[in-house]
């Protein structure tokens, strides 16, 4: 996940003007945005199921199960939960993907997934 918010930090500035016009740029934000979110579903499942018994039922539901486990708090899960309908958005292409959307979403996948990653981190080393 670090490796991706790495490459995804080169993105941090870009505009919407910017990931129209370069095709290539808004993909590979795209992808980043989707590989952040599907790791963090996939731990967050794998915690919750490991700590409670039950998987979450959705990938936004994943977020709150880890919240609920302890392994990351519950604000934090609460801004982080409405992800998983963009990397839906993003991977099923359900509409035309605005890029202004995806360029606004870059910093807050920074910012909320660099926390999300050192509360996990946390949280895991504490179980030994």
């Amino acid at each position: 996940m670090r490796d991706s918010l790495d490459e995804l930090d080169a993105l941090r500035d870009a505009t919407s003007s910017r990931l129209r016009d370069e095709p290539l740029t808004r993909a590979a934000a795209e992808r980043l945005i989707q590989v952040v979110v599907d790791l963090a579903v996939d731990v967050n499942g794998h915690v919750a199921v490991s700590a409670s018994g039950a998987a979450p039922a959705t990938g936004r539901d994943s977020f709150i199960a880890a919240a609920a486990v302890g392994a990351i708090d519950g604000e934090l899960a609460e801004r982080l939960a409405p992800s998983a309908g963009l990397r839906n958005v993003l991977v099923h292409r359900y509409t035309d993907i605005r890029t202004d959307l995806v360029a606004a979403a870059i910093p807050g996948v920074l910012d909320g997934f660099a926390e999300y990653a050192r509360q996990m981190a946390d949280w895991l080393a504490r179980q030994g």
